[in-house]
């Protein structure tokens, strides 16, 4: 499927959060879309004591640390925008209505929407995410995420605003940010964000993901980040539904084909042949439909 070429003179640092074994072969494609793109793979396992790219302490803070670390760094050359990303390509969280495609998704990303906005989350599906996702008031007991109980404390060593009540926005620490909107901040602000991912007894299963929260707040002053579905499809990527819906059916769609997928093991389909033979009928259907609904949506936005 055809990536739409929106041309754009802004500059762009693709910010790469990496281990040593992580592919981004993929990344030099996005060359011909982005023609004033800089790739900047930091390495959190570095072995090389001169390799520029790498937090101050491997393996800790999963992305989050990567990130603040090259708001450090490069806060005095930011270009006009930065956009943070993991390594794969085709990353879980980057749904179906993308194509689970970083290529597909960046080819087409609107910079001077980016720009605008100064903050832009790469995922735009409510799953899971919006319109409530962290509640500061509900009982651990009701909580309805891992990191739910820890919020309260991580926001406090980070930030010395109130706690808001709730907060939320998608998922999943990939996003596009303005130099503005870095800048927003005091340099010394990201030493400090690093300074607790280093330091916190917290595991670095759930700093990574409380972080996934407080990116809007950081960059936004906003607790609560959940711009619309359809329009922001369209807006940001050029994929123009027709409805609220048909995304919403696509990742249902999605969600079918994983458990299709589970019925195709070896051991599964053993015992349970007939499963296999209906999961490998039924998921080349489930795959052709979601690539016809989503280049009808790009046809809408040509």
């Amino acid at each position: 499927m055809a990536p739409k070429l929106v041309a754009s003179n802004l500059t762009v640092n693709l910010v790469i959060a990496s281990l040593a074994k992580d592919d981004i072969s993929w990344t030099e494609k996005l060359r011909d879309y982005l023609p004033n793109l800089r790739i900047i793979r930091y390495i959190s396992d570095a072995t090389d004591a001169d390799y520029p790219y790498r937090p101050p302490v491997p393996r800790k803070g999963r992305e989050a640390l990567i990130y603040h670390t090259y708001f450090y760094d490069f806060y005095d050359d930011l270009p006009d925008i930065s956009i943070m990303a993991h390594p794969h390509e085709n990353p879980w969280h980057m749904e179906p209505s993308l194509l689970r495609s970083m290529s597909f998704a960046l080819s087409r990303l609107n910079l001077e929407r980016a720009l605008e906005r100064q903050y832009f989350n790469l995922r735009v599906s409510w799953e899971e995410a919006c319109p409530v996702r962290i509640n500061f008031s509900r009982p651990a007991s009701e909580s309805t995420s891992k990191e739910e109980s820890y919020m309260r404390h991580a926001f406090r060593h980070n930030f010395d605003d109130d706690v808001p009540e709730i907060m939320a926005g998608t998922c999943c620490s990939q996003f596009a940010v303005s130099r503005d909107a870095i800048r927003r901040n005091p340099r010394s602000q990201y030493r400090k964000h690093m300074n607790w991912l280093i330091s916190t007894g917290i595991r670095d299963y759930i700093t990574g993901r409380v972080w996934e929260h407080m990116w809007p707040w950081l960059f936004l002053g906003e607790a609560v980040n959940c711009p619309p579905e359809k329009d922001t499809y369209c807006d940001m990527y050029g994929v123009c539904f027709d409805d609220e819906q048909t995304p919403r059916t696509i990742n249902k769609l999605a969600q079918e084909r994983r458990t299709l997928e589970e019925n195709t093991e070896f051991w599964i389909e053993l015992f349970r042949p007939h499963d296999g033979v209906y999961a490998r009928r039924r998921i080349p259907e489930i795959d052709a439909t979601i690539r016809k609904e989503v280049a009808l949506a790009v046809t809408n936005g040509s």
